[in-house]
């Protein structure tokens, strides 16, 4: 079940309650859960959290609201990792590996060439652009207070769109364009911005906090589907080149035997999960891209085990497909 922590969840709360005090909905609708504080908070109900505030506000971007105001303390465990990285790239790596512990709605990627570099999220179910919205902008309003500076992306994508006076309000918070209907919501930024010291950094207090929330994540994997969790990390990676499963278990905080153990679990293998996201590659690939660069893009380091699976997956080579 996708959620998130209460603190992520109860942070959109306060800033709603707080300027609308007097609504009985918000109040009666969520007093039992505010009451309860659970650990964490079913998708459906942070989703409905966003759906009553941009019906109180009348706002079509509250989410933008919501992801201005977060605090790093709104992270929870994570958001004193983060204030007490080195730098922007040792922040982002720690958001990359523990964001499941804040909210486990989505994956974050993170890629980056000699000039730029891109963080990437993908929503695990179908979300509302509020939901996508205060998430984009939290990223960006938490990078400005670890660093205390108002720097600004390259480029927002979102992959709905927006009326032109919602597009300009994103645009002048931002400082840089929005690319609308995108297929995936994006950041990108100069890759000196992950050089750029964090202003509270403390090596050792980070040392500490990052094994208590390592702790958080592995009990968190402990209680949601795995199987689902690795196959999200491979569809995700723009390339398969490289992948094992000593990589996906780092990526999950996990050891490789336990990952093993788990998916056995769960009647599968890193293998099969593998083998699957090849396959749904190799379909949407073949007939307009080169045999050389399917194999590269399915992490083959050779044609013949291309040629393996294909006859293995539907009897013939992929020569005999296109």
């Amino acid at each position: 079940m996708h959620s998130t922590s209460f603190v992520y969840f109860y942070s959109a709360w306060v800033y709603l309650h707080d300027r609308f005090t007097d609504d009985k909905k918000l109040r009666g609708e969520f007093a039992e859960l505010v009451a309860s504080r659970p650990e964490r908070v079913a998708l459906v109900e942070y989703e409905r959290l966003l759906e009553v505030g941009q019906e109180l506000s009348g706002d079509p971007l509250i989410g933008f609201e919501l992801g201005k105001a977060i605090q790093l303390h709104d992270y929870g465990a994570l958001g004193y990792l983060v204030e007490t990285s080195k730098d922007l790239q040792q922040a982002i790596t720690s958001l990359l590996h523990y964001d499941a512990i804040v909210a486990d709605i989505g994956l974050a990627v993170f890629a980056s060439d000699s000039d730029n570099a891109k963080l990437t999220w993908q929503p695990k179910t179908p979300l509302g652009k509020q939901a996508i919205l205060r998430n984009m902008t939290a990223w960006v309003s938490a990078a400005r207070q670890l660093l205390r500076s108002t720097l600004s992306p390259n480029q927002l994508q979102l992959s709905f769109s927006v009326c032109d006076l919602e597009l300009q309000r994103l645009q002048t918070w931002f400082g840089c364009s929005v690319s609308q209907n995108c297929p995936e919501n994006a950041l990108s930024f100069p890759l000196d911005f992950l050089t750029m010291p964090v202003a509270t950094v403390d090596s050792l207090m980070h040392e500490h906090i990052e094994q208590v929330v390592a702790k958080s994540v592995s009990a968190l994997c402990d209680n949601h589907d795995l199987k689902a969790r690795v196959a999200n990390l491979l569809a995700a990676k723009h390339s398969l080149a490289g992948v094992n499963q000593a990589s996906i278990a780092k990526a999950l905080n996990m050891s490789v035997r336990s990952m093993q153990r788990k998916l056995k679990i769960q009647h599968t293998s890193f293998r099969t999960l593998l083998d699957q996201e090849r396959k749904h590659r190799f379909e949407q690939l073949i007939g307009n891209t080169k045999l050389l660069d399917i194999v590269d893009a399915l992490g083959f380091t050779e044609q013949s085990a291309l040629n393996k699976v294909c006859i293995k997956w539907y009897g013939k080579p992929p020569s005999k497909l296109k």
